[in-house]
């Protein structure tokens, strides 16, 4: 995600930049399901809808046809970040 971050500024139309694009949406379909599950299962009304709201913006960052590459990056690095963040075990830890 901090590459995502880097390229994002540096090269975001490149070859890297689109090796990474594909690893991050990668994460976020493979991760997006669990983070929405754990999210459902917040007590905190607000962090729950945070959570939520988040997991959808990263699947349809994901999905979207690239207009902007260093602006797709981040956003893709953000939503990646947020999914694994709910969605691996443990949660956190996640840069």
């Amino acid at each position: 995600m901090e590459l995502a971050l880097v390229l994002a500024s540096t090269s975001p139309g490149g070859e890297a930049a689109d090796v990474v694009r594909e690893r991050l949406r990668g994460y976020v379909r493979a991760y997006a399901g669990a983070a929405e599950a754990r999210a459902r299962g917040l007590a905190d009304g607000r962090e729950r809808d945070i959570a939520l709201r988040g997991v959808a913006h990263a699947r349809a960052v994901a999905a979207d046809p690239v207009h902007d590459p260093a602006a797709h990056l981040r956003l893709l690095a953000m939503g990646a970040r947020m999914v694994l963040r709910y969605g691996s075990e443990g949660g956190g830890g996640v840069r």
